[in-house]
């Protein structure tokens, strides 16, 4: 690693641990921030990373009311939400041609219930790889936008986890959507700020064998095997680090059936995904036609 990059990876991860959260800038170039951003007391995962962004903002989508649905929709009356919403469909069409400008290349594939992207982020500048992310949109509030993350070089693609990422499909897990840091139909470029800076966590994590800032962690079994002493806790309300906080209770509480019941639990992205980076002209098969955006 060029020290250039382990000098800002480290201002980075000396940043995320005082709640300073670096800049985002366009291709994901992640660098150092001197800005301070509070986050919630609740202490769950923050990562947004594009509060000093120059970049304009994207519209938000303005979202039906609880149990509302949009009109035009596709769906069996009486189904409750609709399945497809057009009205996310467009916005998400719209915050794409947006996002060219910040992650040049970038790829979209429309189909008849989702979209689906891959694109790919320098994170640091003078980096040896980077970090290809394939995004998966549905056009429902009702369905989680998924993503998977994956070190690309010339000849190689690995997939980035698998600390934060989902069981068992192994996406990502960029923020804690309790905290709204984003909601479906908010800025597709922010969306994929957030992916960056998880991306170069990992990499800090890597590095340093140590995760970088605030984090969330529920369950205890989970915090026991993964997480470092010096590593913030990542129960709902951290009192300091790992070893400061929830350590000494869960070592209490924790059978050894359930430290063994999480190592049994698998995280692997699915094979049509992993197809995809590989070879990101032919995405996941789902019902309706597919047309490619360039």
């Amino acid at each position: 690693m060029r020290k250039s990059v382990e000098d800002d990876l480290k201002a980075i991860g000396a940043g995320l641990d005082v709640d300073v959260l670096p800049t985002v800038f366009n291709r994901g170039v992640i660098r150092p921030d001197t800005s301070l951003v509070i986050l919630k007391p609740s202490g769950q995962e923050k990562a947004d990373a594009r509060q000093q962004s120059t970049r304009s903002a994207t519209r938000p989508w303005e979202r039906p009311a609880r149990g509302q649905g949009t009109s035009g929709q596709s769906g069996a009356p009486g189904s409750g939400a609709p399945f497809v919403q057009p009205g996310l469909r467009s916005l998400y069409a719209e915050c794409v041609g947006e996002c060219r400008d910040a992650y040049p290349g970038l790829l979209a594939y429309p189909q008849e219930r989702q979209m689906w992207l891959y694109v790919e982020s320098d994170l640091i500048g003078g980096l040896s790889r980077r970090a290809a992310f394939v995004v998966q949109l549905p056009y429902n509030i009702s369905r989680p936008v998924r993503a998977w993350g994956f070190w690309t070089t010339a000849v190689s693609k690995a997939w980035i986890g698998p600390r934060h990422t989902n069981f068992p499909d192994g996406s990502i897990c960029a923020f804690e959507p309790r905290d709204e840091t984003w909601c479906p139909g908010d800025s597709v470029t922010l969306l994929l700020d957030l992916y960056s800076l998880w991306a170069v966590r990992h990499l800090y994590f890597e590095k340093y064998g140590k995760w970088p800032g605030r984090q969330s962690v529920p369950l205890p079994a989970e915090r026991l095997l993964e997480l470092g002493d010096d590593e913030y806790c990542g129960c709902d309300i951290p009192l300091g680090t790992y070893a400061e906080c929830c350590k000494s209770s869960d070592q209490a509480n924790t059978s050894g059936s359930d430290l063994l019941h999480f190592m049994m639990k698998m995280r692997a992205p699915p094979e049509e995904v992993t197809r995809f980076v590989w070879n990101p002209t032919a995405p996941p098969r789902r019902r309706g036609k597919t047309t490619c955006q360039t």
